[in-house]
């Protein structure tokens, strides 16, 4: 089984093999003078507007038919570009106003200046923007418990892992634990937790987050001993030394 940075090395890989072909074959079919434009300036050029298409087609993981009327596999030359029948095209026309008002019209007013946003800012190669991940895990363990959120939190690391789709960097697991928590949820924010100290070992305020947990809990021997492990990964944490004073005093 490929390891999944390899998966989508190759499959990016594939797709970017499909797109310098179409940069080849392309300009040859398209017209020298384009019609119905109604976002993309009226005089834009050949190169410019293959260009355009492109990043719409590597950030969303789409090809041509995904807004125009074409079949897969035909040449461009038999697509209807100028028809508006599919409503995916009329929502690439919100979503490029959209993308243009942000830029021009709010980020503008932005003393210190942000990088503009684009397609990829949300969409990270997938069709329709996913959720966030600590999103979908709350939602699964609210309807399914902790053993199917740790399920569906190992099925999408195995799928999308190394790419940009999703956060899975050990914060997230422990924002989510700290969510669980406020929804009186310990023992599901622990499962989180645990769960974060086995993908990342050296998390430091998984440990701490546990402790606060158990400590909360009653379980005070449970809690001295992830503070204790905090501080073995994080010997400076105020907190994590306070507590376990406080915790070992007779």
């Amino acid at each position: 089984m490929l390891i999944p940075t390899r998966r989508l090395i190759l499959q990016w890989g594939c797709f970017t093999i499909f797109l310098a072909l179409l940069a080849i074959s392309a300009p040859a079919q398209i017209p020298d003078k384009f019609t119905n434009l109604q976002i993309l300036p009226k005089d834009i050029g050949k190169r410019e507007l293959l260009d355009a298409m492109k990043s719409f087609t590597s950030a969303l993981g789409v090809r041509c038919q995904h807004c125009h009327l074409g079949e897969e596999g035909k040449p461009l030359t038999t697509f209807d570009f100028v028809s508006d029948t599919k409503a995916a095209k009329q929502t690439a026309r919100v979503m490029l106003q959209m993308v243009q008002a942000i830029n021009n019209e709010h980020l503008a007013k932005v003393a210190n200046k942000f990088t503009p946003v684009n397609c990829n800012t949300c969409h990270h190669g997938e069709n329709r923007p996913p959720q966030l991940l600590d999103d979908i895990l709350f939602e699964t363990m609210m309807t399914s418990g902790a053993s199917e959120a740790i399920k569906k939190y190992h099925e999408l690391r195995e799928k999308y892992y190394g790419g940009a789709v999703y956060d899975f960097r050990e914060g997230m697991l422990n924002r989510l634990a700290s969510r669980l928590s406020t929804a009186k949820k310990n023992d599901e924010a622990l499962a989180m937790l645990k769960l974060n100290t086995e993908v990342n070992p050296n998390s430091a305020m998984a440990y701490f987050f546990m402790a606060e947990i158990y400590l909360e809990k009653g379980e005070k021997a449970a809690a001295i001993e992830n503070y204790k492990k905090t501080l073995a990964l994080a010997p400076d944490n105020p907190f994590a030394k306070k507590k376990l004073e406080e915790l070992s005093k007779p």
